[in-house]
């Protein structure tokens, strides 16, 4: 069944799952927060896209959140500490039932917001489709990969199925937390360390030193999911993130592309989230915790 979607951040992801929704045949409206935005979707007429070596111009409408109508499909891209602010803004337009799915990296915004939404299904998601902004609302597709969404509400149902188009590949995931704790995971093992040794993601299987930093990161993440009994990776955590550095060995981390643009980091939602289960399980994370605050020092 096609839908009308609307996206609260229209940043890399909110963008490339726009231009993906329509492909679907879905209708999107872009929520905005400024009247700025608003005005340079609607000199662009709509957003562009460069993928599979074509540019394509998706026409999208834009609107502000305080004009926002009855929304029954709601897509929420923001960072991590946007999301609950943004959901609460236009909290008041959501229906009871509403589909409200959060693809938000690291952990604990997703839970934040599912508290605010009392009725309606929300749903958290995980992806591994890769994208960036050339300028705003011109994204261009850096890979296709899958993801995954599931539900937060314990005893709540979706009322719709999930939107699945040529572009994306959506799984439906029974115990998407799971899911969440796995990409945390890798996140907590590679942005930290290429942030602040300023690297691409494959340098940190390259340079002995930092691959020696990176099994001792992940020797500390693995006693948290070992406490939680959380066997997320057969091969081990080491393995497994050094197997993504490897395949993204090109790529500048999310992490560190937001500390060399000045902008504020998530930090809070990927190392933060893990030393606080550490701390909940009373384990000690030092390397860890070195990375948090060397990452917090760095935002300012």
């Amino acid at each position: 069944m096609k839908s009308h979607w609307y996206i609260l951040g229209a940043g890399a992801m909110g963008c490339q799952w726009a231009t993906a929704l329509l492909e679907g045949g879905h209708s999107v409206t872009l929520i905005l927060h400024s009247e700025a935005r608003l005005a340079r979707l609607s000199q662009l007429g709509g957003i562009v896209l460069e993928a599979d070596g074509q540019t394509t111009l998706w026409p999208v409408e834009g609107l502000l959140a305080e004009n926002c109508p009855v929304i029954e499909h709601l897509l929420v891209t923001t960072k991590a500490y946007d999301a609950v602010s943004a959901v609460s803004n236009i909290q008041h337009c959501l229906t009871a039932d509403a589909q409200v799915i959060l693809l938000q990296n690291g952990m604990g915004s997703q839970q934040a917001v599912r508290t605010r939404l009392v009725t309606q299904p929300v749903m958290a998601g995980t992806t591994t489709n890769g994208a960036w902004l050339r300028q705003p609302f011109h994204v261009v597709q850096a890979g296709r990969g899958n993801t995954e969404i599931g539900l937060l509400n314990p005893g709540q149902h979706p009322t719709q199925a999930l939107p699945n188009t040529p572009m994306l590949s959506v799984q439906w995931h029974d115990a998407i937390e799971v899911s969440l704790w796995r990409k945390l995971a890798i996140n907590c093992a590679i942005n930290p360390l290429t942030a602040v040794n300023h690297c691409q993601n494959g340098q940190l299987v390259e340079q002995p030193e930092l691959s020696k930093q990176l099994q001792q990161v992940c020797t500390e993440i693995t006693q948290v999911l070992d406490s939680k009994d959380l066997d997320l990776f057969p091969e081990g955590l080491f393995r497994a993130a050094a197997s993504v550095a490897q395949q993204t060995g090109q790529n500048y981390s999310s992490m560190l592309q937001d500390i060399q643009k000045g902008r504020r980091s998530e930090i809070d939602f990927i190392t933060g989230y893990l030393l606080n289960e550490a701390e909940k399980l009373k384990l000690s994370l030092p390397l860890n915790q070195s990375l948090f605050s060397a990452v917090k020092n760095l935002e300012r």
